[in-house]
């Protein structure tokens, strides 16, 4: 497409090491441009990630550097959530690619950025979520503390008895995980949601469970809509 910014991370764009985390091709820019704006991505990118505990996704990144240099941003197709769900047949040494990135946290910094600069500078249609239609069943125990205590507990749980606690919490009403939830808690559980990038060993083992990754991405889903209706979004 003429005029179009292409915008890749090191490890699509086939690069040895990340000293360039991010590759941009624009033709009708030129060179000289795309080494520019690679800078701006990199800075951004540092930026982000002590806020989110690791390093961000290509489409944070590019809408953060993107505010940076325009006037006026439109977002299309960047929801911040991807699915977590795994293939019944994947292997469990296996990680998803998109379980390195903090996909609870970048979209508290989603919300801070659409705050900060409002629809004058930022367009982005795509970052809101379609509510829970299905009425699920009212409880009077925080249903985030259980899973904050899930969580903690983890390791002391074999596969099967963390899916099922997981989908007891599913089948909570959407409107009670709203009832109790704080930008504390939420920001809490964050860390239970994504993989280190620089350690081969993890306590979210969960996150290379097939079984586990229905309800898990249920549950993170719940926690995102949690955060719109915190922040009035």
């Amino acid at each position: 497409m003429e005029g179009a910014i292409q915008i890749s991370n090191w490890k699509h764009a086939k690069l040895p090491t990340d000293c360039r985390p991010f590759i941009v091709a624009a033709p009708s820019l030129g060179p000289a441009w795309c080494r520019e704006f690679e800078e701006v991505l990199r800075n951004s990118a540092m930026a982000l990630e002590p806020l989110l505990g690791c390093f961000p996704s290509s489409g944070l990144a590019a809408i953060y550097g993107a505010l940076q240099i325009a006037k006026h941003v439109s977002i299309c197709r960047i929801p911040l959530k991807p699915s977590l769900v795994r293939g019944a047949d994947m292997s469990h040494r296996k990680p998803l690619p998109c379980a390195f990135h903090n996909w609870l946290g970048e979209r508290r910094l989603g919300l801070s950025i659409l705050r900060e600069y409002g629809p004058e500078r930022l367009l982005w249609e795509s970052f809101h979520l379609d509510p829970v239609l299905d009425k699920g069943e009212s409880t009077d125990f925080n249903p985030l503390m259980l899973l904050t205590d899930l969580f903690s507990q983890g390791k002391f749980f074999q596969e099967h008895e963390f899916v099922g606690r997981l989908e007891q919490l599913t089948v909570i009403d959407q409107s009670d995980w709203v009832r109790y939830a704080e930008e504390k808690c939420l920001m809490a559980l964050e860390r239970h949601f994504f993989l280190s990038r620089h350690s081969s060993d993890t306590p979210n083992w969960w996150l290379y469970s097939n079984r586990i990754s229905v309800p898990l991405d249920n549950i993170l889903y719940r926690l995102m809509l949690c955060q719109l209706d915190l922040m009035g979004a």
